[in-house]
């Protein structure tokens, strides 16, 4: 290859080189934010206390839990908005994932099973407050670093 194409080859490579410099000096989290966190705060607040419903029949709760996961479904859109902030973005989907096995799981065995056993909620209200709290952290440490673990 002679001519305009061998010329063109090392002038996309410096770009793509350059490309890459700015990327690794793109910062790897997003800013504090703090509706973020008031939005994590409050959210895990609500989640327990419907959790907490699960032993009356789902039906009875099913716009409840619409609505809960139409304010997680916006949490999760608001973090996803906000430039270079795709790890707190994973975190919020991988809770409100559907067929996942936090959020999704939860509710779909409520539905299922019409009502759950206090032992079971209690167990995954555990599991769901640790999944809040590791979103709540890891939105605390973008204004200072705090250790979170219980």
């Amino acid at each position: 290859m002679t001519g305009y194409h061998s010329r063109r080859q090392p002038a996309a490579r410096l770009f793509l080189a350059l490309c890459l410099c700015l990327a690794a000096c793109a910062p790897l989290i997003g800013p504090y934010s703090p509706s973020a966190y008031k939005n994590a705060t409050g959210l895990k607040a609500e989640t327990l206390a419907l959790m907490d419903k699960a032993t009356t029949p789902y039906p009875d709760n099913e716009g409840k839990v619409e609505v809960l996961m139409v304010e997680i479904d916006k949490a999760y859109e608001y973090v996803h908005g906000i430039p270079s902030n795709n790890l707190s973005a994973r975190q919020w989907a991988i809770l409100k994932k559907s067929d996942g096995d936090l959020l999704g799981r939860f509710f779909a065995r409520w539905r299922s099973e019409g009502t759950l056993k206090p032992v079971y909620i209690n167990e995954f209200k555990e599991i769901i407050s640790d999944a809040f709290d590791e979103i709540i952290c890891l939105e605390a440490n973008k204004k200072a670093a705090n250790q979170c673990l219980k």
